[in-house]
């Protein structure tokens, strides 16, 4: 007789589920499971933690391939006329997320190269101004 399928063991179970979507190129059903992994099912704070983790790096990986996306949408940021201050603050706490000692999911390294290209462009405040102007985000 198998043991039965405790809570911690269906959510690896389905993580690694989610991992082969995103290694087979299907982010949206790798998406799909991690959400239902975190609406669907109690969770301990720390596969909570585990869960949004993946989630996030999944996310950065769909947004960067969507048409017309920009950099703002890449750190999750609606406003792209902010200050300095809430660009550092949302690429900070992404950061945190997409830290390798403790994102070990397929998709955490790409998300962590295309955040920190995002950084690099809207850290600086020439090349920020630049890309604005490029993208046409203007002070009314």
């Amino acid at each position: 007789m198998s043991e039965p399928i405790t809570n911690t063991r269906f959510s690896k179970n389905q993580l690694n589920l989610a991992e082969e979507h995103y290694r087979r190129g299907n982010l949206e059903g790798a998406i799909e499971i991690v959400n239902a992994l975190t609406f669907g099912h109690p969770n301990t704070s720390a596969n909570h933690q585990k869960i949004s983790q993946i989630l996030v790096a999944y996310q950065i990986n769909l947004t960067s391939r969507q048409a017309g996306f920009t950099y703002y949408d890449i750190l999750r940021i609606s406003n792209p006329l902010c200050s300095h201050q809430t660009i550092q603050r949302k690429y900070r706490d992404i950061m945190v997320k997409l830290c390798h000692d403790t994102n070990k999911s397929v998709a955490a390294k790409s998300a962590f190269e295309i955040i920190n290209y995002a950084w690099k462009i809207l850290s600086d405040p020439q090349k920020r101004e630049n890309y604005n102007i490029k993208k046409r985000f203007r002070r009314r």
